[in-house]
Order: C-alpha cells, then structure tokens, then sequence
C-alpha cells in the first residue's frame, strides 16, 4: 500500500512529467485535434444559446465536473502504469 505523501509527491511528479511528454503528442495527434476542432464548434454553438444564467451554471457545473473526472482518471491510469513499471523494475533488480 502506497503512502498518502508518497502518492501525492509522484501525482505531482507526474504531471510535470506529463506537461513535458504528452502536449508535443497530443499536437500531431490527427484523433486528437479533430475532438478539439469538434470541441470548439459545439463551445460556440453553446454560447448562441439564450439561455438563462441559471441553465448555463448547471451546463458549467456539468462541464467542469466532468473535465475534472476525466483528468482524475488519466492520472491515476498514468499512475497506476508508472506502479506497474516500477514493481516490473524491482522484480528484475532481484533476478540478478
């Protein structure tokens, strides 16, 4: 079992690591950038939108939430790789 500390120092590693090795990818990622474009058009179709403040705090607070969770998710897939790295790497360290 992992640490709090210990788990939240590597989160944090992680995403430095990730603003590094992940955005040069994600810009020639064909895949990725047509999501984006597709992204961009609805955002602009949703802010000809007349709706009322109330009804664009929920579709916010949806939005959000969900960015949120999905970027909760690719850390701790990122994460739980890195584990499985790291406890491969000890497994050879002992077989020498």
């Amino acid at each position: 079992m992992t640490s709090n500390s210990f788990y939240d120092t590597f989160k944090t590693s992680l995403e430095a690591m990730k603003e590094n090795s992940v955005l040069p990818l994600l810009t020639t990622d064909k895949d990725y950038q047509n999501y984006t474009n597709q992204e961009s058009m609805a955002e602009a179709q949703y802010m000809q939108l007349d709706l009322s403040a109330k009804q664009k705090e929920i579709v916010e607070q949806l939005l959000d939430a969900r960015d949120r969770q999905d970027i909760e998710y690719s850390k701790s897939i990122l994460f739980s790789r890195y584990h499985r790295l790291y406890k491969i790497f000890k497994i050879f360290q002992h077989t020498d």
